[in-house]
């Protein structure tokens, strides 16, 4: 049976209205009709069977805290789990596959199909091809033809990834003298922007008071450099300076208590901090691929692009508009 991870699960929460604020790297606290419980989250291939289940609650009363519940994320549940999470409030099961959630002995159901329409193309579930989104952002990095080793290096996928989505490009790519090269980087630029169906993963977000970069400094110098990357608004007064900031976006490898350094946990609409675990793995690499012509602290300005799109405001256009013609610049005979 097909595997799934932690953060498709936490991805069906999230659609179906559930509010996950991420703790630790496997532990989470969910809010649902006013009422909070921290669950740890146990990634399964198959569903547990009741021995799995004791065995695993007595492991997690010895954390601290420990948790109120466990959430058991499966590719599809049985009959076993669904019984035993909707006569037992401690059991929480998300079933990727077949999209049966249940959390407080509560099945939720929801128009899945209308929540993912809504969500714009790309956004259905399923594998998300991260190497062919990571490959249109290092292709618009230089015009300077590359080996798919190159190219894989810089994406942090496999050459065989990108060997399958250069193919898939088809007339947008040419192989010359030395590799690979696009041809028409403003099409590149589009797609993504257009098709991206964000990092997924765990978001939490955040309230403060000081300046937005001053927010993003502060949650970069609260942990190790090399964790922390910063996007949205902060980097884009980096790259391309015009718009008032309203949100900074930092990309991080665990979860982290930010209320800890000042701030104060809020909702996605009244947040000036957006902190993400992404699933995507390919944004550390391709940050990395950047870091000689962005600020080296920062996303690559392609996916910055993308974290200012989705923030808004009525400046947003303009300060996207800002970021391209930095990005293209580069291909400027």
């Amino acid at each position: 049976m097909k595997s799934v991870t932690a953060s498709e699960g936490i991805d069906l929460l999230t659609a179906l209205g559930v509010d996950v604020l991420v703790r630790d790297a496997d532990t989470v606290t969910l809010t649902l009709e006013g009422g909070r419980a921290i669950a740890r989250v146990h990634v399964r291939r198959s569903s547990p069977s009741r021995w799995d289940i004791q065995r695993d609650g007595e492991s997690d009363r010895s954390r601290v805290p420990a948790p109120d519940v466990l959430l058991y994320v499966v590719p599809k549940a049985t009959a076993g789990l669904v019984e035993a999470a909707s006569v037992d409030p401690r059991i929480a099961v998300v079933s990727v596959q077949d999209r049966v959630v249940i959390v407080a002995g509560k099945r939720i159901e929801d128009s899945l199909s209308g929540v993912m329409a809504a969500s714009g193309p790309g956004s259905t579930r399923g594998r998300v091809a991260w190497g062919r989104f990571a490959l249109l952002r290092v292709l618009l990095r230089t015009p300077r033809p590359r080996t798919q080793m190159e190219l894989a290096a810089e994406c942090g996928v496999s050459q065989v990834a990108v060997s399958n989505s250069l193919r898939a490009l088809g007339a947008g790519v040419a192989r010359e003298t030395g590799g690979w090269r696009a041809l028409q980087p403003e099409t590149l630029w589009e797609e993504f922007l257009a098709n991206y169906p964000g990092p997924h993963g765990i978001s939490t977000y955040w309230l403060g008071l000081d300046p937005i970069m001053r927010q993003a400094q502060a949650v970069r110098d609260a942990v190790a450099e090399r964790d922390v990357l910063v996007s949205g608004d902060p980097a884009a007064d980096l790259i391309a300076p015009w718009r008032v900031g309203r949100r900074a976006v930092v990309y991080v490898k665990t979860g982290l208590n930010l209320a800890q350094f000042g701030f104060s946990e809020t909702t996605r609409e009244e947040a000036t901090l957006e902190c993400v675990v992404p699933a995507d793995p390919t944004i550390w690499s391709t940050a990395s691929a950047w870091a000689s012509t962005a600020s080296g602290w920062t996303t690559d300005p392609v996916l910055v692009a993308w974290d200012v799109k989705r923030t808004g405001g009525s400046d947003e256009a303009d300060a996207v508009a800002r970021i391209r013609r930095t990005v293209l610049a580069g291909w400027l005979p």
